[in-house]
């Protein structure tokens, strides 16, 4: 198994090499020339022991299991056959026999025609233990399903009464996340993630999800372990779970698991509202009206590369939204947000050690309509750094340190209509006899069960 798992990084070389060697046997035919023909042996002799160390590492890593056993099949048979043709082309270049030395050139032709329609399909079949048999048709122009697809995986939410919880939530997370290891030809762990039951049912390790029990849900259980953790989903590096998406699986499974109702039934409290919102991206029409000159790629590239999430809010506005949640000690580049300051719309700074200090970089961002700036180290004096965001409708401080000092400089906020502060240590008791009262203004002190 050691050896298995340099599958992947052994399989692009034999791909490339004998893709050339296609190349410059087509190239040969057109135009023969003494110096292209002294360097096929020595492609094809590199090509020939790529797909032979390719080939060897795969058997290897097949016997791990966790694969639909025909396409597996198909997949290997084709590796060890294109494996053998290559090495056979090889022969007839470093070895001209003399009794077919005539037949020589069609058998090479022969040859080469069914190791370029060998790598293809044996290209296909690799990657559909790896992604799934549609991953390369199923966005396609071409495909009846294309628009369907697209619809069922980026829906339009308005409003929490038109969301379902499982269709449009839970099922796209695992699809993004889980289903690439978890389908119909990978089912590692014998877990497969493509349908409601199949979900609840889980693998060898236990049931994937207990309506109503989050202990004993496996499914939960790994991922949410420590990401060093030897169980811990998802694998071999691949992205995690963030909180939002963490935070929708529990709230579902807490809730009963159900296959088919709408969140707003399931009457989520201003906490979930919240990551639903996030979620969904609830409140966007509201912004759409603004647009700005697209962003340089360079900036972005900056943003992502410092650990930030860079997302379109539409196609066409050029507005973002940008996230950072806290997976290390090491504070956000804050800076890195000035230079897209005219088209950065919503942004979520969220555990990540921020003080008054860097919420002074947050103030540049005029532009801003929607603001979280929760579980951060924030005092009063941070918050008077926002005063000069005058588009700002959504402001998320809960888990900070602001007093009941801060309120009125977060109500005067012309446009606010959205202000959280739960887990704070604003007076609650005090606010609730004495609750601050604007028009068109909500402020959540505390969370409702």
């Amino acid at each position: 198994m050691f050896f298995g798992r340099f599958h992947p990084l052994f399989v692009h070389l034999p791909i490339g090499l004998l893709a050339f060697a296609i190349f410059m046997e087509v190239l040969l035919l057109l135009k023969p020339r003494e110096t292209y023909q002294k360097i096929m042996p020595l492609v094809w002799l590199l090509a020939a022991l790529s797909a032979i160390l390719s080939a060897g590492s795969g058997y290897f890593l097949s016997q791990g299991g966790g694969y639909t056993e025909e396409t597996l099949n198909l997949h290997k048979i084709g590796g060890f056959v294109l494996a053998s043709l290559s090495t056979l082309c090889c022969v007839l270049h470093w070895f001209p026999i003399p009794f077919i030395q005539k037949a020589t050139k069609p058998i090479r032709s022969v040859l080469v025609v069914a190791v370029a329609v060998l790598l293809v399909f044996t290209g296909h079949w690799g990657g559909s233990l790896t992604h799934g048999s549609d991953y390369l048709t199923k966005f396609s122009p071409l495909s009846t399903t294309a628009v369907e697809i697209e619809k069922k995986t980026t829906p339009k939410i308005v409003s929490l009464d038109s969301a379902d919880i499982f269709n449009q939530a839970v099922m796209p997370i695992l699809q993004a996340k889980c289903v690439s290891c978890h389908n119909s030809e990978k089912q590692k762990g014998e877990l497969l993630l493509t349908s409601y039951q199949d979900i609840l049912n889980g693998g060898k390790t236990g049931k994937g999800i207990v309506p109503g029990n989050l202990s004993t849900s496996e499914l939960y259980r790994r991922i949410t372990l420590p990401k060093d953790h030897k169980e811990f989903m998802p694998t071999d590096g691949k992205t995690p779970l963030n909180e939002t998406q963490v935070a929708i699986l529990e709230w579902w499974i807490e809730t009963g698991a159900h296959k088919n109702i709408m969140v707003a039934d399931l009457h989520p409290n201003k906490k979930m509202q919240d990551v639903f919102g996030d979620y969904f991206q609830l409140g966007r029409a509201a912004i759409l009206s603004y647009t700005a000159e697209p962003a340089a790629e360079s900036d972005i590239s900056a943003l992502v590369k410092a650990g930030f999430q860079v997302y379109a809010i539409s196609e066409t506005s050029n507005l973002l939204e940008i996230k950072y949640t806290g997976v290390t000690d090491q504070k956000p580049n804050l800076d890195l947000l000035k230079n897209v300051k005219d088209q950065l719309v919503w942004l979520q700074l969220t555990n990540c050690g921020l003080t008054d200090e860097d919420v002074e970089v947050v103030g540049q961002l005029t532009n801003l309509y929607k603001l979280n700036l929760n579980r951060n180290k924030i005092t009063d004096k941070g918050i008077n750094e926002l005063v000069g965001l005058t588009k700002l409708e959504y402001l998320n401080v809960y888990g900070t340190e602001i007093t009941d000092s801060s309120i009125s400089a977060m109500v005067n906020l012309p446009n606010l209509k959205q202000l959280y502060l739960w887990e704070t240590a604003v007076d609650t008791n005090r606010m609730a006899m004495n609750p601050v009262v604007k028009k068109g203004l909500e402020i959540v002190y505390k969370l409702e069960p």
